[in-house]
């Protein structure tokens, strides 16, 4: 087993950095298992011995004092807030049922919402977070019944400038309409602080919500385009968390962003790996350890309230030297393994990328800043 204090010891040894001022909610999404497409499970096997090691981690060596806990399971949900909130940590509750409408959604948020006060009442520090990018995950408020029809909807508006004003614009209205009845919905039944984690592509009506969110990649902008895209969120008066950023583990990986997963495109009929135009990846976790520093390096003088990087782990892209490396294409800061591994049966089932160490660092020199303070 990996120990904790051989972990703290390599990241207060890693290479120096520039100093940072003071991010109040510092934090990092933690899944628990969403159903992407209606049928294909994030993580597979729920366990709560490794999740009070994870959340352990995530506090006392990350020394993050927030974690983003997203998934549908309300059971799972729960589970895991209960564990962190036992570490001291600020939970950012996203309870997220994927690919069904507008009053699947009402239902389901209302369960979220009676589970999230009882948390709330036990003292845990909650902020529920009333779902993700609505538009794209969910139905009815973009064109497309599957996530496939509704991001190649998303993609198309950028060839067609002319048409994609109005089509955003009527996407937006409806998306509003269903956010409203989310949040009363919520509301009526948990009476702790909501946000909702936005889109950037989505213009969301801030008063519905305490907090204002919004999953905000870097995709190749300049610091000055990126820090002015910051701003237009500070209008609206309200705190502001960037609910999740990061970037993915291969060379090229940064200035796609958000979308970096997209450059793996399925497995022909041998099972070997179909990459954009033809060519295989090359693995750099320095990439995505650079990515995430000089984001957090802009968010900070950006003014934001909060930050969360995506993401903690992400198990069903395995790690691997001798076959196909989904790890390349994952967000999370640590490497995972098949179940045919020596790691699966251990605590941890992962190993650190070079970005664990870094963000440990930048972490706690923003924590050591506000003790400062």
């Amino acid at each position: 087993m990996v120990k904790l204090k051989t972990f703290l010891i390599i990241c207060m040894m890693s290479i120096a950095i520039n100093a940072f001022a003071a991010i109040p909610t510092r934090g990092v999404v933690y899944d628990v298992g969403l159903n992407y497409g209606g049928n294909t499970l994030s993580l597979i096997d729920f366990d709560t011995l490794r999740v009070d090691y994870d959340m352990n981690v995530i506090k006392n060596i990350l020394r993050c004092n927030t974690v983003r806990i997203e998934g549908e399971s309300l059971r799972r949900l729960s589970e895991a807030a209960r564990i962190a909130g036992r570490y001291g940590l600020k939970i950012l509750f996203n309870p997220w049922k994927m690919e069904v409408d507008r009053n699947a959604t009402i239902e389901y948020m209302s369960q979220a919402a009676v589970t999230a006060e009882k948390l709330r009442n036990e003292g845990i520090d909650l902020v529920f977070v009333a779902g993700c990018e609505y538009s794209l995950f969910n139905k009815g408020a973009s064109p497309g019944d599957t996530f496939e029809k509704r991001f190649n909807w998303l993609v198309s508006l950028g060839e067609n400038p002319a048409e994609a004003l109005s089509e955003l614009n009527d996407a937006n209205k409806k998306l509003n309409d269903i956010l409203k009845d989310v949040s009363t919905a919520i509301r009526k039944r948990y009476k702790g602080p909501l946000t909702y984690s936005s889109g950037t592509w989505e213009t969301v009506d801030w008063s519905l919500f305490d907090i204002v969110g919004v999953d905000y990649y870097r995709r190749g902008e300049s610091d000055d385009d990126y820090l002015a895209g910051i701003q237009r969120y500070h209008i609206v008066g309200k705190p502001l968390y960037v609910m999740e950023f990061g970037c993915c583990t291969y060379k090229g990986a940064a200035a796609r962003g958000g979308e970096g997963f997209a450059i793996f495109q399925g497995k022909d009929s041998s099972g070997n790996p179909i990459y954009e135009g033809g060519v295989v990846p090359e693995r750099s976790e320095s990439e995505q350890a650079d990515y995430v520093a000089d984001v957090l390096t802009l968010l900070d003088k950006g003014g934001v309230d909060g930050a969360c990087v995506f993401v903690f782990s992400y198990p069903i892209y395995p790690y691997s030297t001798d076959g196909i490396d989904m790890d390349m294409i994952s967000y999370s800061l640590v490497k995972s393994y098949p179940k045919t591994s020596s790691h699966w049966n251990q605590i941890p089932a992962w190993t650190p990328k070079e970005l664990f160490y870094r963000l440990g660092r930048i972490y706690m020199e923003m924590e050591n800043e506000n003790v400062e303070k």
